[in-house]
C-alpha cells in the first residue's frame, strides 16, 4: 500500500511539472521573431518573410509576396546587435547583416499587433 502512495505522489509531481507552461517574456518573443525574420531573409523564404513582418508598403499580402520574389540581394551573416524596449507594445531591433558583400546596419520597429509581434518593414527612418 505504501508503495502505491509513493508511486501516486511521484506521478502527481511529474504530471504537475509537465503541465506548467513556460511563458516567454516579451523581449524573448521579439528576439525569436526577429531572428526568424532574419533567417527567412538569408534563406529567401518568402512565406516566412511575409509571416514575420508587416511591410507597410504592401497592404496586400499577395502583392508583398510578388515583390519579395523579385529580391535579388545576397543577405548573409545576420544578427541582432541591440533590442530596445520602447513601450509594452513596441521594441526597436538593431540588426547587422552582410548585403551583397557590404556590412549594413538597420533598425526595425517591432510592434505587437492583433495577430502577435511583427517586424515593421518599409518605414522610412
Amino acid at each position: 500500500m505504501r508503495k502505491f502512495i509513493v508511486l501516486g505522489i511521484l506521478l502527481l509531481i511529474l504530471l504537475v511539472g509537465c503541465s506548467t507552461e513556460t511563458t516567454l517574456t516579451n523581449e524573448e518573443e521579439v528576439a525569436n521573431l526577429v531572428n526568424n525574420y532574419l533567417e527567412a531573409l538569408e534563406t529567401k523564404d518568402i512565406t516566412s518573410m511575409v509571416k514575420y513582418s508587416d511591410d507597410i508598403r504592401f497592404p496586400d499580402k499577395v502583392e508583398q509576396k510578388e515583390q519579395y520574389s523579385n529580391i535579388d540581394e545576397d543577405i548573409t551573416d545576420t544578427k541582432i546587435v541591440e533590442l530596445k524596449k520602447v513601450s509594452e507594445t513596441e521594441f526597436e531591433a538593431t540588426v547587422e547583416m552582410v548585403n551583397n558583400g557590404e556590412l549594413a546596419k538597420f533598425t526595425f520597429p517591432v510592434e505587437k499587433q492583433k495577430t502577435g509581434w511583427k517586424t515593421i518593414v518599409g518605414r522610412d527612418s
